[in-house]
């Protein structure tokens, strides 16, 4: 009897760092795409003010 008071909360305790490991991959891959966004454009800026290329073609043969 004493046994299920306990472990409702280890699964209540889980869950919430379960909870907290979702937010905070969440927020590491929003970071990751605001980076790979920034890079991109400072990347194009770079291309349109020194008109040269930057990013590989892959269309073109070896």
């Amino acid at each position: 009897m004493v046994t299920e008071p306990i472990q409702s909360l280890n699964n209540d305790f889980e869950k919430k760092q379960l909870e907290k490991r979702i937010a905070d991959l969440e927020k590491q891959l929003k970071e990751g795409e605001m980076k790979a966004i920034a890079f991109s454009t400072m990347v194009d800026i770079a291309e349109k003010e020194f008109k040269i290329p930057i990013r590989k073609k892959y269309n073109t043969k070896p």
